[in-house]
């Protein structure tokens, strides 16, 4: 009774333990699905928080353009009261040429009130609601456009609270009509007669209305997810309030919710932003999503998209492996137990009639497993050393649409197909040469396009009495894994086109620097000797090698001229940072290590201190293409050097910066391999 509880409860604790795997393994595929599109995510954020900064930067360009034209703060010296108390020049026209300066700048720049209806006559000005104006420093009204409604109340308010010498938002708010608005403050500054000091000498005010020319810029190109949604919140006393319209029709300033509404993603990309949120969007819906604070404002830029769209394809892949790998413990389980029951009661009837119950034994084992085959998942068959088969389940005659029982003694050849046929042929024979058992995957083409993969497993049969040696073999079709492999590579080489398409839009001098890096990269980890995969793995990293200009400003990166020491140590910083952008990207080679690695010297004088065999041969391999294409590209402040120049610098980097290896790899490959003419064509010449 004891050994039978103990076989029970190690059966039970198997299974358990089976299925416990089966969920984890499913849990880590959804972990690893919402990692990949938290980076998708984070992507857009950055280029939608981007593109809003830049809109507001160009409003503070317009005011500032004005505060430094020249022709402005000469007539404003002259028409404000200077130390005597009086204006130096009381002609009107000094203050109708600063009218009709701020009149011109706010028709270009989108100061100015819209137009509903028929043009007002020549005296009445219209309803105030949008302009520029020119005030003093102590907020008396100096000249303003036609459209700005007077300095008082929340527009008085706000000139007040901003330091005169500082720059100010008036942040958004409705106008008379319920059209937003958003005003700006800039100090106008001028030169004294004392030397390299300027002085405030008046302000200028700019106040515009915010339409769809601003919310265009919270829209992705190429977004194709229907629920992925940005938009603008802030806080509102105990609210958050949102700033531009709602996918659900909500228009601006029209919806607000309560900061404490639970599990509500804006609440903590307010009090949090910059980080990846999960819960419900302001409709109550299940959603993922990620936050940027807007520079210079109180506002908060959200990305999101619902939950049940972004998990859609891993849910159904995840639903069909649990439903496919469960079956599959339970009805080996249930086999178990089957086989533990059968074997105990034929011990017991052999105890009472050994002789004849040992041929009935025989006949319903074989019968059992005979029913246990035919209900494998897998088709299975047996053949002879003449090629014939002498077993096959009904998985087999299912495939091949023959009746199970026309299959036995039949030649193998002509069942699957002459060239399936043929390989397991030649596979079988190899086993009983040998007496191993063996795996091999094979490729077969289909009439329809593609390519069907099978795995075989081939395991050899000791002869008996009754018939002489034979091949057991079981077929599995990898078809659809492959393809799912095949797609998930094709998307992270897609993903990898995404990210390196954004940094060679930043930067167009460089655009085709990470295409050239990853070619020479290839060639250099051919000449060492890198396997398949290896190569792949290096090749993905040269053209990521330039990932962290994503957080360069575009006007450094196309910056004409030598950069400062500052400009240089943060596009540094930045590069040495992009690697941490990909960290949640499952690469299947050392891409990660190869990127955060291509800064060390074999002499050890790396910002890590690795060196020699510390330090990745793939990553030696991108960092001497990167120093090659540098050097043989022309920049806008210098020509390239020639193949010629380029090799003797990498000369002498040999045990220092570089690999051996590396180096002499890639002189084989320029001066041996053709390799010369090729680049000629980038450098200064050979």
């Amino acid at each position: 009774m004891r050994p039978r509880i103990l076989a029970v409860s190690a059966l039970l604790a198997a299974t358990l333990l089976a299925l416990y795997g089966v969920f984890e393994f499913a849990a880590r595929e959804k972990a690893r699905d919402i990692q990949i599109l938290q980076t998708q995510l984070n992507i857009v954020a950055d280029s939608r928080a981007q593109a809003v900064d830049q809109w507001l930067r160009a409003q503070y360009a317009v005011l500032a353009g004005l505060a430094d034209n020249e022709s402005l703060q000469i007539y404003t010296k002259l028409v404000t009261p200077g130390e005597t108390g009086e204006p130096i020049d009381t002609d009107p026209a000094s203050l109708d040429y600063l009218r009709t300066l701020l009149e011109v700048t706010a028709s270009r720049s989108g100061f100015q009130p819209r137009r509903t209806g028929p043009a007002l006559p020549a005296n009445v000005n219209p309803l105030g609601e949008a302009g520029i104006g020119l005030i003093d420093p102590h907020g008396t009204p100096i000249v303003a456009t036609a459209g700005l409604p007077p300095l008082s109340g929340r527009l008085a308010e706000f000139v007040a609270r901003v330091p005169v010498a500082e720059r100010g938002l008036l942040d958004l708010h409705p106008d008379h009509g319920d059209r937003l608005r958003l005003g700006l403050v800039v100090p106008v500054l001028a030169a004294t007669e004392e030397a390299d000091t300027t002085q405030v000498i008046a302000r200028l005010i700019g106040l515009r209305g915010v339409d769809a020319e601003f919310f265009a810029t919270l829209e992705q190109p190429g977004t194709t997810a229907a629920s992925a949604e940005t938009y603008l919140i802030r806080r509102a006393g105990n609210s958050i309030e949102y700033l531009s319209p709602l996918a659900d029709g909500a228009r601006p300033l029209s919806r607000r919710l309560a900061l404490n509404t639970p599990a509500l993603i804006d609440v903590e990309a307010l009090t949090a932003p910059g980080r990846f949120h999960q819960g419900r969007d302001y409709a109550a819906h299940p959603a993922f999503a990620v936050s940027r604070q807007v520079p210079g404002t109180d506002w908060v830029l959200v990305h999101k998209v619902a939950q049940d769209e972004a998990l859609a394809a891993t849910d159904a892949r995840r639903t069909t492996l649990l439903a496919a790998m469960t079956l599959i413990v339970v009805v080996v389980a249930a086999t178990l137990i089957v086989v533990w029951r059968y074997a105990s009661s034929v011990r017991a009837e052999e105890a009472a009639q050994q002789a004849r119950a040992s041929a009935k034994r025989n006949e319903e084992l074989s019968n059992f497993l005979e029913v246990l085959m035919d209900n494998q998942p897998l088709p299975i068959f047996a053949v002879d050393g003449d090629g014939r088969i002498i077993f096959a389940n009904q998985r087999l005659a299912d495939l091949v649409g023959t009746p199970k029982d026309k299959l036995t003694d039949r030649a193998l050849l002509g069942i699957l197909g002459q060239e399936r046929d043929m390989r397991y042929l030649q596979i079988n024979r190899q086993v009983l040469d040998r007496g191993e058992p063996t795996t091999e995957v094979s490729r077969f083409p289909l009439a329809e396009g593609g390519e069907q993969v099978w795995r075989s497993y081939h395991a050899p049969l000791p002869a008996t009495a009754e018939r002489g040696a034979a091949v057991l073999t079981s077929i599995e079709d990898l078809t659809d894994l492959m393809r799912e492999r095949a797609q998930r590579e094709h998307n992270t080489r897609q993903l990898i086109e995404t990210l390196v398409g954004l940094v060679d839009e930043r930067d167009p001098d460089a655009a085709h620097q990470s295409r050239h890096v990853a070619e020479l990269a290839r060639r250099i980890a051919e000449q060492v000797g890198f396997d398949a995969a290896m190569i792949e793995a290096t090749v993905q990293a040269a053209r990521l090698v330039n990932i962290g200009k994503i957080r360069v400003p575009r006007t450094l990166l196309t910056k004409q001229g030598e950069l400062t020491d500052t400009e240089r140590l943060h596009i540094r910083q930045a590069l040495d940072e992009g690697p941490e952008l990909l960290k949640h990207i499952d690469f299947d080679g050392p891409v990660l290590d190869t990127l955060r690695q291509i800064n060390e010297r074999v002499d050890g004088q790396g910002p890590q201190g690795l060196h020699g065999e510390q330090i990745l041969l793939s990553a030696q391999a991108v960092a001497l293409a990167n120093t090659f294409v540098a050097l043989v590209s022309p920049r806008a402040f210098r020509d390239g050097k020639t193949l010629a120049e380029a090799e003797s610098i990498l000369l002498t980097e040999i045990d220092q910066r570089f690999d051996r290896r590396v180096v002499l790899g890639l002189l084989n490959y320029l001066n041996n391999q053709g390799g010369r003419a090729h680049w000629a064509a980038l450098s200064g010449g050979d």
